[in-house]
């Protein structure tokens, strides 16, 4: 099928032809000037985008974009399939384009609005891109404007891959969905996703309201034609507002789930923590304050204790640092851009640093903590996960999800990387000494290297819900694993003091 772009004041660009399943262009129209930096970023942003293309994993898209975004170090869409399913096809549109936003920190798509709905829907039933209003209702001013169409879909699951994951050029037998893509018209390439990450004009002093038309047509092309439109505006807000943001994010998003555990040196109590920055404490462990009810840019996915353990950290996606109890703030990389999202961090022995990890194997070193290196820019198997220090030499380790350990001013024991894993590393943990560390997959396996003692494992068990982390017991030698549902496993002589239910 053919496909063209054009830009707003419907001047036709070079047309190009394409005869895959999903054939589609964006074309963006820059009206306004520069850009503003979002406060965090997670994943790669516009101008950077994927180096290559990437393959379905499956015939499920929703499990192929779950799969693209592990290799981008962002976590699974956010999104529940059977909810989203029971809406519109516009409406599914809107929610999903808006989730593979917030998830890089980028703000939300705000409305959908009857104008921009009707030029999506004269896009869908033409199989072409929505042609641009000369302007808004309500007396907004627009600012930027950009819209992209895929035909020949099933599912709006399967548009957000290939619009988000598939843009590029070099895809199955070096073909692309992309026609507006080639080694001849590089321009053309990652578009769509330019479109749908792309970062608004601020409005001098203020925010701009970003809107969204979406249509769905099943005679516009085989298969079904699905077009979208994103708008930024300036001054009042825009008439005709069918939907808005707020009205859908708390029934179709999953619920927080559990993304670490943190625990006392004398092993008599942990807290376990939420993505949406819930804290709760067991046992002897207390509670100093969690982010609950706070708006996040970037979701929590990290938290270490203080070496005394009378408070704690939470790091952010998007880097950004929240101090409880008597855990200082020495700096943080929520108002940087980057490359790839925070995965993790490690405290100084004496609790006045702390480092944080990126996917891309990148560190950040703030206060006492010093800087030995990274693997930033340097080409990985898979994506960092997880980092523990070594209080004897002052350095860190950094593990991937493939087990693989890159050791900085610290010794190494062995890893996994070479070995085929049932399901990928999620987290690590060092021993006190400095003298072993464990690594723990999402199956809950368990893997010791060095001094470190093996006490057990769930690997071969059935879980309701994946290992997302682990933490030593000092005390005893012992180890916990946490779950996303906030199960615990205690291992060696680790007690047990109860979890989020």
């Amino acid at each position: 099928m053919g496909r063209m772009g054009r830009t707003r004041d419907g001047r036709s660009l070079t047309p190009a032809i394409g005869g895959l399943a999903v054939a589609a262009i964006a074309c963006a129209a820059v009206i306004g000037g520069g850009l503003s930096l979002p406060a965090g970023a997670a994943g790669i942003l516009p101008p950077n985008n994927p180096p290559s293309d990437i393959a379905p994993s499956s015939s499920d898209y929703l499990t192929s974009i779950d799969s693209a975004r592990a290799q981008e170090g962002v976590g699974p869409l956010n999104i529940s399939e059977a909810t989203l399913s029971s809406l519109p096809v516009p409406e599914q549109a809107f929610i999903v384009v808006n989730d593979e936003r917030i998830d890089r920190g980028l703000p939300a798509i705000s409305d959908m609005t009857s104008q921009l709905n009707a030029d999506a829907q004269q896009g869908a039933d033409g199989g072409v891109d929505p042609a641009f209003p000369s302007s808004l209702g309500g007396g907004s001013q627009m600012s930027w404007g950009g819209s992209i169409w895929a035909g020949g879909l099933a599912s709006v699951f399967e548009a957000d891959f290939y619009w988000m994951y598939s843009d590029g050029y070099g895809g199955v037998q070096g073909q692309t969905t992309n026609s507006s893509c080639s080694p001849r018209s590089p321009g053309g390439c990652w578009g769509h996703r330019d479109i749908i990450l792309h970062e608004f004009s601020s409005c001098g002093t203020g925010a701009p309201t970003i809107s969204m038309g979406a249509a769905f047509s099943s005679t516009g092309s085989p298969g079904g034609s699905l077009a979208v439109q994103l708008v930024g505006t300036c001054g009042p807000p825009p008439a005709g507002i069918t939907l808005t943001w707020n009205q859908v994010v708390d029934s179709v998003l999953t619920p927080p789930h559990i993304i670490g555990i943190a625990t006392l040196t004398d092993g008599l109590g942990y807290w376990e923590a939420e993505s949406n920055g819930d804290v709760a404490a067991f046992g002897a462990a207390q509670n100093y304050g969690s982010l609950v009810n706070v708006p996040l840019n970037s979701p929590i996915v990290g938290i270490t204790a203080t070496p005394d353990g009378q408070g704690y950290w939470l790091v952010a996606a998007d880097g950004g640092i929240f101090t409880f109890g008597d855990a200082a703030f020495f700096g943080s990389t929520g108002a940087l851009r980057l490359v790839a999202p925070i995965v993790g961090m490690a405290s100084t022995p004496d609790g006045q640093g702390y480092w944080l990890v990126a996917a891309d194997g990148g560190i950040f070193s703030f206060g006492d903590a010093t800087f030995y290196g990274s693997m930033g820019g340097i080409a990985l198997n898979q994506p960092i996960v997880g980092m523990a220090a070594d209080s004897v030499t002052g350095g860190y380790w950094l593990v991937a999800a493939d087990g693989g350990i890159f050791s900085f001013n610290a010794p190494f024991f062995g890893s996994t990387g070479a070995l085929h894993l049932v399901q990928p590393i999620v987290g690590m943990e060092a021993l006190p000494d400095g003298q072993g560390y464990r690594f723990e997959a999402a199956d809950g396996g368990v893997f010791d290297f060095g001094q470190a003692t093996f006490a057990g494992s769930m690997g071969g068990h059935a879980l309701v819900a994946p290992v997302v982390g682990m933490a030593a017991d000092q005390a005893t030698g012992g180890y916990w694993l946490v779950a996303a549902d906030g199960g615990i496993f205690g291992f060696g002589d680790a007690a047990y003091y109860g979890r989020i239910s």
